[in-house]
């Protein structure tokens, strides 16, 4: 055996990186509905509920939660 029977082939990365890309992809695309969605809410002034942390749940204002996580003001209809 040599050290080039360790090394990944050239069609693994080529998978290897596309999963990553995908990956990459639906994370991106879940973060930007989670923004969609507490902008929507924090508009209407209404409500999420989150886990609390201790197999239970709260009632947060998605106007003060979507200012605290993007810094930035609720847009106005």
């Amino acid at each position: 055996m040599t050290e080039t029977d360790f090394q990944p082939s050239r069609r693994m990365l080529s998978n290897e990186e596309r999963q990553r890309k995908f990956t990459e992809e639906v994370i991106r695309g879940l973060a930007l509905s989670e923004y969609r969605m507490l902008r929507d809410k924090a508009m209407r002034n209404q409500t999420i509920i989150q886990s609390d942390g201790n197999n239970g749940w709260r009632e947060v204002s998605a106007r003060e939660l979507f200012v605290k996580l993007y810094h930035e003001p609720v847009p106005s209809f």
